[in-house]
Order: C-alpha cells, then structure tokens, then sequence
C-alpha cells in the first residue's frame, strides 16, 4: 500500500455515446451485511442520500445482506435462517443479480455506470464490475439468463472462460464498461475465514476506468480484514485510475 512510484497517465475508456444523445449516470449503492436506513446510517446511505435523482442520473439502493429477515424475522425460524444467510453468503449472488438486471433494464448507449459499496457490499459492486467485464450487459428481454450469467462468471477454467466469451457476443452489449468503483473496507467474508475470490475483485482493476478504495486505518479485528486490489502490492498500483487510501477510523465509522 505504501511506497507508491509515479502514476501513470490514464484516460477513460467508456464507450461515447450516439450523436444527438444525452448520456446518463447510473448510480448503483450496495451496503454492509445486515445495514439499512436508520437513525445511524453507513456511509453507503449517506451518498445516496445526497446523490441527486434525475432524469439524468438514475440511482439504486440494496440494503444489503440479511437486512430484510432482520426486520421480517420476529420467528426464531426467521432468525436463524437470517444467521445461517449471513454465514454462508447465502445472499450475495443474489444482491449481485439483482444490481445487475436493474443495470441491464436502464442501460442505454453512452450511460456512464458508477458503483458505490460499503464492508460486504463493497465486495458485491466489485464482484459486478467484474462479471459486466466478463459476460457483458445482458440485453433486455434475456433475464432469464441471468443466473446462468453469474454462474459462467464466477468459474475460472478455461472451458468455462471460451463459453463466457461466447455467451457475452451471443447476448450481452459490447463494449460496456465500468467507468467509477467507490467503496469503503471490501470485506468479502464476515465471520469466516477467506474463501475463493471471485474474478475481477482483487487480481485485477483493468476493467474499470476508475476505482476508489477508503480503508480502515484503526480497524484490528481479523473478521474486518479488507480485501486490496491486487493484495496490496505497491508495485502493482503504480497508475492513477487506481487509488487504495488510508482513513481514521474503525470498520463501521471510516
């Protein structure tokens, strides 16, 4: 993290859009595990409480994992099947989905796509970010290939790697990509230890013209361990488009 050498030139890289066309922004928000509004609000709500909504910029909020059963939940079934959710990521190729058809519905030609997350939920716009560089936007009217979609991204064989490609040229747009990432503390597991990293959320930031990473600096407990681009390698991050930044401050106040 430390140690950075001289950045290197970069532009974006985002298609332009049509002539006669207005582009827009569309703004996706994933919290924390089990986070919604409230009378103490993450980060994630703040932005999006100051983000103007428009014609112009279009906004979606997730609350993130397992915060719905914690208001339905009032059953001990409810409770546990919350636990056990937040346990085992349950959710997280769900949240992941569910911001990506939202993407795929609203998205026109020249749109710019911006992705803001918070703990867990950083993790998810990231793992978003990298299946559109995987298998594409989906057109409209193919949401039933959805799953499909994640499952062709999160498998890293060589077979699997071709047929995503296809997949992508078959029914996806071509030449989307991510132009901001924003998050705070990536934590891709809460409570357990490291597992598999799905693609493009710590090997690599090629695929996004800009990303942002506000880190812990006081944060101690081993759960809250963030996840760096690139591990934290300082010899990998000698560019502009990327920036990983130290911030007073615990995992839940940075």
């Amino acid at each position: 993290m430390a140690g950075l050498g001289q950045s290197a030139p970069h532009t974006c890289r985002c298609a332009a859009p049509k002539e006669g066309v207005t582009p827009r922004n569309l703004v996706v928000c994933i919290d924390g595990t089990s986070n919604q509004f409230g009378t103490k609000n993450t980060n994630i709500v703040e932005l999006y409480s100051h983000i103007v909504k428009s014609d112009d910029q279009l906004t979606y909020y997730s609350s993130g994992l397992g915060a719905f059963a914690k208001i339905a939940g009032s059953s001990l079934g409810h409770q546990v099947s919350n636990g056990i959710d937040i346990a085992i990521g349950g959710n997280l190729q769900r949240v992941i989905m569910t911001a990506y058809r939202w993407l795929s519905d609203n998205y026109r030609d020249g749109d710019r796509i911006y992705l803001f997350g918070f703990s867990r939920g950083a993790y998810q716009v990231r793992a978003l970010a990298g299946m559109i560089a995987r298998v594409g936007l989906i057109l409209p009217g193919n949401n039933e290939q959805i799953p499909f979609a994640f499952e062709l991204y999160s498998k890293t064989d060589d077979d699997e790697t071709g047929l995503a490609e296809t997949f992508k040229k078959t029914f996806s747009r071509k030449d989307i990509r991510v132009h901001f990432v924003g998050v705070w503390d990536t934590v891709s597991s809460v409570g357990f230890g490291r597992g598999k990293m799905l693609p493009g959320t710590t090997s690599s930031c090629d695929h996004i013209c800009f990303f942002r990473h506000a880190l812990a600096l006081d944060e101690r407990r081993v759960k809250f361990l963030p996840e760096y681009v690139y591990a934290g390698r300082a010899d990998s991050l000698n560019n502009d488009h990327i920036k990983e930044v130290w911030f007073a401050g615990t995992h839940s106040d940075v």
